[in-house]
Order: C-alpha cells, then structure tokens, then sequence
C-alpha cells in the first residue's frame, strides 16, 4: 500500500512540475482525471502565475492544453490567504476564475498593502485591471486603517 501511494504522489508531483501552475497539501491531495480536478485538504498551496494562495481546503478545475494543465477555477476554503504583488488577501472562501482573472473573497475579507489594512465582508479582485472593490456588510462595517503614518495615499 505505501508503495502504491508513493507511486501515485510522485506522479502527481512530476504531472504538477510540468504544468503552469502547482497544487500542494499537507493532508491529501485527489486528483479526478475523469473531472479534471483536485480535491485538497491540510495546509493547501496554490501557485499560478499571478498569485500564491494558501488555504485549509481546495478545489481546482483545470483544463489540458498541449498537455499541461490550466486551472480554471480555484476556490479555496477556510483561512484563506493569497499573496499577489504587495498586497495580502483574506478571508473565508475565495474563488478565482481564469477566464476573467478575477479573485472573489467573501467573509471577515482583508486586504494589507504596504502602508494600509482595509476590512469588509467582500472583495472583488480584478487581476488584469489592477482594481478592487471592497464591499461591507453595512455601512459601519468598513474599516480602513493606515500602517504608515508617511503614506501618500
């Protein structure tokens, strides 16, 4: 049995080594080829070429081009934390589509840039167009705090 899994893991990272984007889990990790998707638990890592993502559970959909594997969609469960540029993203779930290159974060969402930490209830992240919208459950629920008192925004 331990051999059949090591076979298996070490497939699936020498798959995930040739594909644009990695999938990693302290837990477990299914690949579905007939869905062409995983199933991730335990301290999950997501990388693509935008962002780093980590979370407490996964689920990718991808797509086979020229025999690598291009995930469509992402959504990542619990404590979630994706790291793209110079700003840190969080919340409870969050979902990223390929298609648009949008992050979508919803509940207890922040978002830390250098000089400022902003909280709502959820986050549009719009990757190609460098904007994001914060939106909060109320009007009291906003909350935008400065890091740097020598910000210039």
């Amino acid at each position: 049995m331990t051999k059949f899994l090591i076979l298996i893991l070490t497939t699936l990272i020498f798959k995930l080594s040739y594909s644009e984007s990695y999938v990693k889990a302290g837990d477990s990790l299914v690949w579905d080829s007939e869905n062409n998707s995983y199933n991730a638990n335990g301290d999950v890592e997501f990388k693509n070429d935008k962002f780093i993502a980590f979370a407490d559970e996964m689920i990718a959909q991808y797509t086979e081009i020229d025999n690598k594997e291009i995930f469509t969609i992402v959504e990542l469960f619990k404590n979630v934390k994706i790291k793209f540029k110079d700003e840190i993203f969080k919340g409870n779930y969050a979902i990223y589509t390929r298609d648009d290159n949008i992050i979508k974060l919803i509940g207890d969402v922040s978002i830390q840039s250098p000089s400022r930490l902003l909280t709502g209830n959820e986050l549009i992240a719009d990757i190609d167009n460098n904007k994001r919208i914060l939106n909060s459950a109320n009007d009291e629920s906003l909350v935008e705090v400065l890091l740097d008192n020598n910000a210039n925004n």
